[in-house]
């Protein structure tokens, strides 16, 4: 199975950012085609998204610029997900539709992209920091990052505790 990926995705940054397509197939090498992008704006580091370059955009909402699919709702991740190990499955599928885009999900960032089915309106954030049987959803910035997810705590140099 291949996956087209996009290294960097043209959402709102300043003049022509380059888009790299990345073809990637299961233990296969990749190999890059450039293409044009852009949009007005400050620059931002800009999400690995794998599926459509226009599927995904940036929306200015009342958490802050958020990544949105192409009907403007809101783009989250469960928090602990990844490509490989999905916990939402059957009826979670329901409540939290994945983004599609040619016929597969849409990973951004090494994590599953999902909306929320309360987010009835363009632009709604109503799942941001819904905690419920399948875990913590938080929207995705406009680089693909969780917004509010809790920071990873390290272990402090010397080994003793944990360094904030």
């Amino acid at each position: 199975m291949s996956a087209f990926t996009i290294g960097k995705l043209g959402l709102g940054a300043a003049g022509a950012t380059a888009l790299v397509v990345l073809v990637a197939g299961c233990g296969s090498t990749s190999s890059g085609t450039p293409a044009a992008g852009g949009g007005s704006g400050t620059p931002q580091s800009q999400p690995a998204v794998s599926g459509s370059a226009s599927s995904l955009r940036s929306m200015s909402t009342s958490i802050g610029t958020v990544l949105v699919d192409g009907s403007g709702h809101t783009v989250y991740e469960l928090v602990g997900d990844s490509a490989a190990k999905q916990s939402c499955t059957g009826g979670c599928l329901a409540i939290w539709p994945p983004v599609m885009a040619n016929g597969s999900q849409v990973i951004v960032n090494g994590h599953p992209a999902f909306t929320f089915a309360s987010d009835t309106s363009a632009g709604q954030t109503k799942g941001q920091n819904v905690t419920d049987q399948w875990g913590k959803w938080v929207a995705l910035d406009a680089s693909g990052n969780p917004i509010g997810a809790p920071a990873a705590k390290t272990t402090a140099p010397g080994g003793g505790g944990v360094a904030f």
